[in-house]
């Protein structure tokens, strides 16, 4: 069972919350039903009862409903039903209320009057989202009865209204907050051991547990998204100016925070218009780089290199760590005027391009995201791999500005889409975030924290039970990462306190070797993998063995973790394994939760999970917690 799912799309957040209202009234139901072994009264009441709590619970179905189909108007409307409908059920619940003095019944009469508190709560935190949220409903792609929103015609004024407005939302969310707390503090008073597992073939305490682990989801959702939307207009140059710096990592060749660090860009934002503007060689960069340090031992191992360059500092698979060291030194060639680093991988054009539609880049040609045959892969990631990473004669300078004038154009044709595009921009970039394609790094401690909070920073997260991070370094193997599949496979076995992890991670790649002849000067995408891995697990955690590595692996610690490492090389149209073999310190894994972080630059990997032989198949495309039965 899937406990908690980091998402910050305001579609689904706004979906998880009114899931758990419908369940408050289906319980509430089955907590009256209960009453009926006590007595022919209590049976007879919960009888009378029953239809009401019938057509509440239909209520939260239509706003569910409403919210799935993005209509705030039919979200008011089955809102405002609801709390008619639930002022009636507390109007009838009350005749009840003096039995909360017998014993026995009185705990179930007491955990019914919970339930309806919190169901008021609940509608309370509801209509006050949808004020909040009414303004910037074209944006966001909601229906509503707002006049004033087609005033502005494009997305960049609409965004100057957001930067613009935000503070107004703040308010709101900490009353949001409170409702939130409220319904949470009534729901912790229903004790779901009183209960048993089932009830007349429904499942009755698993579901209770579920409602208040879906509430205390949703009061930290509430709790990060404060932090900032407070800080959002700072982010979006208002009242100031702000320059970042856009690191481009690419994914086709994987390292620890998403990819090899190609080149990068600077990005002017000023009261939430975004203007990027020139790119850059990572090499060049380099060139400028004179001080010389001493590069962690595996870079000098793998990649034969005793000079740590900048192109190769994001080599700690924590974001924040390996842009503190990066900054240290970019800030001392001139980028001292930068207000943070935002990095992203190929992602984010081609989700952008595939709404948008061929787009054409002044002297640099078209670009699409369809299918180019070359490489099976998008048009647009052959095309930057042909302009940067192709051998030529001599040397071509300024063949990674390219980016530069690519996310102008993406940009520019993106802010003069047509309304009904908004929204789905926005998704594409919000997704981006969630799926760790883009990073965030913030030298102002507050803006830092924000981000973390909405887990945009690529941080490795402290953890108290299990967890696993799968961390590749592609020290050579050209771009492979373009066609190399991923899957992970945990075996659990518990014995008393003692477990037992096997960990089995499965490296395909079916696509046919590119000619990687220097001499030859075609595009090398395809070739000998070499890959450097490092397994990330609970500290305390001690290695029994590791199949696979072509090196002697070794154990550390880092970021708090315990880390196991191994080395393998691959051919194109092969396949190769890792097995870890571990037993896990001493935690409290009852129930067990696990932790598991995804690597950014990373699309879906497939993780087989069997805790003493009981199954569960993920797509890990996040960080996701799960609580494993």
């Amino acid at each position: 069972m899937e406990l908690k799912k980091i998402d910050p799309q305001p579609e689904k957040v706004k979906t998880r919350k009114l899931g758990f209202l419908k369940w408050v009234f289906l319980s509430v139901l089955v907590l009256v039903l209960l009453l009926g072994g006590t007595g022919l009264y209590a049976y007879v009441f919960a009888k009378s009862l029953q239809p009401l709590l019938t057509e509440a619970a239909g209520n939260g179905n239509e706003i569910v409903t409403a919210f799935q189909g993005q209509d705030l108007i039919k979200a008011k409307e089955a809102s405002a039903k609801l709390r008619e409908k639930l002022t009636e059920i507390q109007g009838k619940y009350n005749q009840v209320k003096l039995l909360t003095a017998v014993p026995f019944l009185g705990a179930y009469v007491s955990d019914g009057n919970h339930g309806l508190n919190a169901a008021s709560a609940g509608i309370d935190a509801l209509d006050k989202l949808i004020l909040a949220i009414e303004p910037y409903s074209d944006l966001i792609g909601f229906k509503t009865e707002a006049k004033n929103l087609t005033a502005v015609q494009s997305i960049e004024d609409r965004i100057v209204f957001l930067v613009n407005t935000l503070g107004k939302i703040s308010p709101q969310l900490e009353s949001i907050s409170g409702d939130i707390e409220k319904v949470k503090s009534e729901l912790g008073q229903i004790n779901p051991a009183r209960y048993p597992e089932e009830f007349m073939g429904k499942a009755v305490r698993a579901k209770i547990v579920g409602i208040q682990d879906s509430v205390t989801s949703f009061a930290v959702i509430i709790s990060q998204a404060k932090p900032l939307i407070d800080l959002l207009p700072t982010l979006l140059g208002d009242p100031n100016e702000k320059t970042y710096l856009l690191l481009f990592q690419n994914d086709g060749e994987l390292r620890p925070t998403g990819g090899f660090l190609t080149a990068y860009a600077y990005l002017k934002v000023s009261k939430g218009k975004i203007t990027p503007l020139n790119s850059f060689n990572i090499y060049d960069l380099d060139a400028r780089f004179n001080k010389n340090v001493t590069p962690p031992d595996p870079i000098k191992k793998y990649l034969n290199e005793n000079r740590w360059y900048l192109r190769n500092m994001n080599f700690s698979p924590d974001y924040k760590i390996s842009m503190d060291t990066f900054s240290k030194y970019v800030r001392d060639l001139g980028l001292s005027t930068i207000d943070g680093i935002i990095a992203l991988d190929t992602y984010l054009p081609v989700a952008l391009l595939k709404e948008l539609g061929p787009i054409g880049v002044g002297g640099w040609g078209n670009f699409s995201a369809a299918n180019d045959p070359r490489c099976d892969c998008p048009q647009v990631v052959y095309i930057l791999e042909d302009i940067i990473s192709k051998p030529v004669a001599g040397v071509r300078v300024d063949r990674k500005a390219v980016l530069g004038p690519l996310m102008h154009s993406i940009l520019a044709n993106a802010m003069g889409s047509p309304k009904a595009k908004w929204p789905k921009f926005l998704n594409i970039v919000l997704e981006a975030i969630n799926q760790k394609h883009v990073l965030f790094y913030f030298f102002e401690e507050a803006n830092q924290k924000a981000a973390e909070s909405f887990n945009a920073a690529g941080r490795i997260r402290d953890y108290d039970y299990d967890y696993l991070h799968v961390n590749d370094s592609n020290f050579g193997g050209a771009k492979s990462d373009l066609f190399i599949k991923r899957e992970v496979e945990q075996e659990i076995e518990t014995a008393g306190d003692k477990v037992t992890k096997k960990v089995t991670i499965t490296y395909t790649n079916p696509r046919k070797g590119s000619n990687c002849n220097l001499e030859a000067g075609q595009l090398c995408l395809n070739g000998v993998y070499r890959d450097y891995v490092r397994l990330y697990v609970p500290k305390g955690s001690k290695l029994v063995s590791v199949i696979g590595s072509e090196v002697k692996e070794s154990t550390f610690e880092d970021l708090g973790k315990t880390v196991f490492d191994a080395f393998f090389t691959m051919r194109p149209e092969s396949s190769s394994k890792l097995v870890f073999t571990y037993e896990l310190p001493s935690l409290n894994l009852s129930p067990y939760r696990i932790l598991i972080q995804k690597q950014p630059g990373l699309s879906s990997v497939k993780h087989a999970i069997t805790l003493d032989g009981r199954p569960t198949t993920i797509d890990l495309t996040r960080d996701i917690e799960l609580v494993l039965e």
